[in-house]
């Protein structure tokens, strides 16, 4: 596009979104100072993005970060064009072969998103909300998701993330989760061993794109019980490996065979 065409004070706008994407948390100073900006003007940008629900500020160190605005815009896009609609097919065969509720889940700041799901079909089943975050360290989908990254990029995520002990079988300790994340590598898939919530299961896989990426992850939640009663447990595991690397094929990813 012509420069003659561009409104500066909304390419500004957007840079500040697009550089608080990449580096989560920063102050105005921070801003200003990485966008070659007058503070006042970097000032001006982020009280209107502000004001505007674009960005939120954490009282605690009064720094700027991007919003659930952009969230909910992206899944009304996502809704229509995006994950959840490819996902959708792949959704529908655990669903039916397993009967159990599947989740679909983005990587969002450092925890995870679920932007899509399907119920399972038992009166008692496990249920997420769309749009509820969950912690990476202690569920199937988050471990999924961060699996692939190098070990730097795991612990700069999770430097400033507590890592909460919600069970008696949560991972507190980012060795422990770096350990973890080599066998998930490994096998292709994850498991929530009632890690977050009590009397909960999660199997979960990765879901690579075109460029070998993870964008999503893939998974079922069923109850502790009815786990135990599943006398074919490892057909779980393969199935929802599988059915997330035929979601990846479909995304455009080559490597179909193990790692």
């Amino acid at each position: 596009m012509s420069e003659s065409l561009l409104l500066q004070s909304v390419a500004r706008a957007l840079s500040v979104l697009e550089l608080l994407d990449a580096h989560g948390e920063l102050g105005v100073t921070e801003i200003g100072q990485m966008l070659s900006l007058e503070k006042s003007t970097a000032f001006r940008l982020v009280s209107t993005l502000k004001a505007c629900k674009y960005i939120v500020q954490n009282p605690s160190n009064s720094k700027y970060s991007n919003s659930y605005k952009l969230f909910q815009m992206g899944s009304n896009v996502a809704r229509s064009t995006g994950l959840p609609k490819l996902g959708h097919p792949f959704m529908l065969e655990l669903s039916s072969r397993t009967g159990e509720a599947v989740n679909l889940a983005v990587l969002d700041g450092s925890r995870a998103l679920y932007i899509s799901k399907i119920e399972s079909t038992d009166s008692i089943k496990v249920c997420m909300n769309l749009g509820q975050s969950i912690p990476l360290h202690c569920t199937a989908l988050g471990k999924a998701l961060i699996a692939h990254f190098p070990e730097k990029r795991v612990r700069e995520l999770l430097r400033d993330e507590p890592l909460t002990r919600f069970t008696s079988n949560t991972v507190s300790s980012i060795d422990e989760l770096v350990e973890d994340l080599a066998g998930i590598r490994a096998r292709g898939y994850s498991i929530d061993n009632e890690e977050h919530i009590k009397g909960i299961r999660c199997i979960a896989s990765p879901v690579f794109d075109s460029t070998g990426q993870v964008p999503a992850a893939l998974s079922i939640a069923l109850p502790q019980f009815r786990f135990d009663e599943n006398s074919e447990r490892e057909r779980l595991y393969d199935l929802v490996r599988d059915v997330a690397r035929r979601f990846s094929v479909s995304l455009g990813w080559a490597k179909v065979s193990s790692s």
